[in-house]
């Protein structure tokens, strides 16, 4: 496989000048001046991250907008950031980002959140051809929960799901992957026919949430996993999804150790595309960096 390696990215972007070159090359190549209309090339103004036309001298700011704008830290840092995104299985931590590149720890995790936003982009059509679909609970178990705070829940008649949130996935057979946090009050099936387009073949478990399904959908093939059984009698599985949730939970647990109920789905889209472009990540940063211009 193709890698696209640090000594590549080291000469490809050496400076912030570079940096903003390749910013406003993707968020306005081939401009035409708004305010003259001349298709002049804009050139740089010294000192500022900003271009003008050389007939009006209009300005153009090609951070303004984007995850970069305000940001006093240099782009050679935030570029560097992204990188780092792209060499890893499970992703990179804010400390690790604090220690790498010597900023505050609150600077470093801004910037991780923006670059999460980054990678998950614009977000997919329904999922056509054979999507699996499940749900997984992300957060503290009873077991390594204080003492304390598992008396009180066990008080409160509160289950082992009450103090985690729940996350359904979506797999297809084209390898196109979406996951949405559960923080309101939709059904299943809801969500399901919010991701998945009606002429899909449908894979779920035997989750009575997934019942009825079939009167909406091409076929809804059933895995029953409470007899043992996960493939069914015409073959079909939903290992796909449940691997994402192996992937997803060892992220969570091996890189971030916590992960907030108010920014999980950051982490769930930077998981899902990690894993569509496993196989391209000598393009990773290239696709992360042009999402800039959603």
């Amino acid at each position: 496989m193709k890698r696209y390696t640090i000594t590549e990215f080291r000469k490809d972007y050496p400076n912030d000048d570079v940096c903003l070159d390749k910013i406003f090359e993707l968020r306005f190549k081939g401009l035409i001046c708004p305010k003259c209309e001349s298709d002049n090339k804009f050139t740089r103004v010294k000192n500022r991250r900003s271009y003008q036309c050389p007939n009006c001298a209009f300005q153009i700011y090609p951070t303004k907008d984007t995850v970069f704008e305000k940001s006093t830290t240099p782009l050679t840092y935030w570029f560097y950031a992204i990188f780092l995104q792209t060499t890893t299985r499970n992703g990179v931590a804010a400390k690790e980002l604090e220690r790498q590149l010597n900023v505050c720890y609150t600077t470093a995790l801004r910037m991780n959140h923006q670059i999460k936003k980054l990678m998950a982009g614009k977000r997919l059509d329904k999922l056509t051809g054979i999507v699996q679909v499940d749900e997984c609970y992300i957060g503290q178990s009873l077991v390594t929960m204080k003492k304390s705070k598992r008396a009180e829940m066990l008080k409160n008649n509160e289950t082992k799901f009450d103090n985690k949130t729940g996350v359904i996935g979506f797999v297809s057979d084209n390898k196109e992957i979406k996951f949405e946090v559960m923080t309101d009050i939709k059904t299943f099936k809801e969500r399901v026919k919010a991701n998945v387009s009606k002429d899909a073949i449908l894979v779920t478990d035997s989750h009575a949430g997934y019942e009825g399904l079939n009167l909406h959908y091409k076929a809804h093939e059933v895995v029953n996993h409470s007899i043992n059984e996960f493939k069914n009698k015409n073959n079909f599985h939903t290992n796909s999804v449940e691997s994402a949730w192996s992937i997803l939970k060892r992220t969570i647990k091996g890189t971030h150790i916590h992960v907030s109920q108010k920014h999980l789905q950051k982490y769930v889209d930077e998981v899902a595309f990690r894993m569509m472009n496993k196989d391209r990540q000598d393009i990773m940063f290239e696709t992360i960096l042009s999402h800039v211009v959603f």
